[in-house]
């Protein structure tokens, strides 16, 4: 019986073959009319979806700490300073003060821009309410999948699920990137085999969001080649996204030098690890890299049985196993374990491989066992249901780790809004020279102080590091001393802030006590330049 249910499980080309050919034609065009779903269902669905996770950030949060990811502070920083400057230096010039503005991608910082300007807000909450939009229409495309390619009881315990197991809840509520993807992958599905030309557009622009998305995406476009009955659509599919990515790659170069840009840093820094402290593999290191190991082993397991089936949901299919071997890749044979922390395990990257997990637990319990019990299938249903229910009760314990985890990292929040107050009481004008790693003050001094982009200089851009020797950078001070003050005048900093003792500028208002004048202050080390 097992054997029976896992080969019907993961379904075989041959399967959808049966089920559109033959005398079998007029009955399943009838019930493809009776499936339809309606307006009004989807609607529904949207609504279930979206209502707990606003609830979530404007009831049981505070809507503008989105948790541990001081990255969505980072992602709208560099879709503010984009708007503010990047944008006036060049056609679609992403900006940042770290340096990372093309690491990731270019639509979600795009779409942030966008909705800067629609909504007259540069809040976070933009960012976490596209989010919050993406997760659910997200759950809407998945209720339509999984009833397109098995039946309704199956799409509604999907959705039921998808709308309430904590792991996916946070991670759509946050702010991040992968749920502006998401939404561009599933709609390829449902777009494909009927409208090739835009399940490719789709692709596409699901690449343009993150790296590890570029690799799905292309990964799952050269795969339609496979579908037997749809050779020259999927030709048709390829040429679609590849047009678009070559555009894309065109504007990486022009700015980068580097086509693949945002893949080869992630490579770089994830993989081989150039970004990571060598240090030791051991203790809980090497116990999530064994099991990530095994992971891996399970995502490549699926993925191959999944290209030989070929089933008719074979697409599905290969994005949950897929994100499954690139998880247990990079934790498990990449550098990406040095940096572990034990919130790793309910972080947004496992959302996806754990709702596809848990999504093949339903198809079985919805959709495969009920077919085996025959005229026990409706107790098979209730007992299906009873299961699910259950085990989402159970998940919700799932928040004591979220809760704890974000503890120490809400205290950094309020920590950099009290440094952002004394930098702003302390501004009278001109520009501001920053730390290039503290988005939050960024963030805090353009939205509650209205100070603008154009004001703020990240210090990675200072001539200090592009000295050559940055281990001694007064070593030749008596040549390199005209470079720093004339920088300093061009930029027309007026202030400095340090959230820690740079070396550098310590060095530099030691030796240039006439031209800097510390301003009284608790949180920030602040000296206004005297010019």
């Amino acid at each position: 019986m097992l054997g029976r249910l896992f080969d019907r499980f993961l379904g075989g080309q041959e399967e959808l073959d049966r089920e559109v050919s033959g005398n079998e034609g007029e009955k399943v065009n009838e019930e493809s009319e009776r499936q339809k779903t309606s307006l009004l269902e989807l609607t529904f669905v949207f609504v279930l979806a979206i209502i707990p996770r606003l609830f979530y950030i404007f009831v049981f949060s505070n809507p503008n700490f989105p948790g541990w990811y001081t990255d969505t502070f980072h992602h709208w920083q560099i879709a503010y300073l984009s708007k503010e400057i990047g944008f006036q230096q060049g056609f679609l010039r992403l900006w940042d003060f770290k340096g990372m503005e093309f690491f990731w991608g270019l639509l979600h910082p795009l779409v942030l821009v966008i909705l800067f300007y629609i909504t007259g807000s540069i809040s976070i909450l933009v960012p976490r309410l596209l989010s919050v939009f993406g997760g659910s229409i997200s759950i809407v495309l998945l209720f339509c999948l999984i009833k397109r390619y098995f039946n309704r009881q199956a799409a509604w315990a999907t959705v039921i699920f998808a709308t309430f197991f904590p792991i996916t809840l946070f991670s759509n509520s946050v702010g991040m990137q992968e749920e502006l993807a998401m939404p561009f992958v599933l709609a390829s599905f449902l777009l494909w085999p009927n409208t090739p030309i835009l399940a490719g557009f789709s692709l596409a622009l699901a690449s343009m969001v993150r790296a590890e998305y570029w690799l799905f995406a292309l990964g799952l476009a050269f795969s339609t080649l496979l579908s037997r009955k749809n050779a020259d659509k999927a030709i048709i599919l390829i040429a679609s996204y590849l047009t678009i990515i070559l555009f894309y790659m065109k504007y990486l170069a022009n700015y980068t030098g580097s086509y693949i840009y945002p893949i080869k840093w992630n490579f770089l820094a994830s993989v081989k690890g150039e970004w990571f402290l060598d240090l030791p593999i051991v203790g809980e290191k090497l116990v999530a890299q064994t099991i990530s190991r095994g992971i891996f082993a399970f995502g490549v397991l699926g993925a191959l049985v999944t290209l030989i089936k070929r089933s008719k949901h074979m697409l599905l299919y290969l994005y949950g196993f897929g994100n499954i071997v690139f998880i247990g890749f990079m934790v498990g044979f990449g550098s990406y374990v040095k940096g572990y922390i034990p919130r790793f395990w309910v972080d947004r990257l496992y959302n996806w491989p754990y709702l596809f997990a848990m999504m093949l637990i339903v198809i079985a319990l919805f959709y495969y066992l009920p077919k085996l019990a025959g005229k026990l299938s409706t107790t098979v249903y209730v007992f299906s249901w009873l299961i699910l229910l259950l085990g989402l009760v159970v998940s919700q314990i799932i928040w004591k780790p979220i809760n704890f985890f974000m503890q120490p990292v809400e205290a950094i929040y309020n920590g950099e809004k009290l440094q952002a107050k004394e930098i702003a009481e302390a501004y009278q004008g001109g520009g501001i020279l920053l730390p290039e790693d503290r988005p939050y003050i960024t963030y805090f001094l353009a939205h509650d102080y209205q100070i603008k982009g154009r004001d703020m200089v990240g210090q990675m851009f200072d001539p200090f590091y592009y000295f050559p020797d940055p281990k001694n950078p007064f070593k030749n001070w008596n040549e390199d001393r005209k470079k720093v003050i004339d920088w300093l005048r061009n930029e027309d900093i007026n202030l400095i802030a340090l959230t820690t003792g740079k070396e550098t500028y310590l060095g530099l208002f030691e030796r240039e006590p006439k031209l800097f004048e510390q301003v009284p202050s608790e949180k920030v080390l602040l000296y206004r330049v005297k010019f």
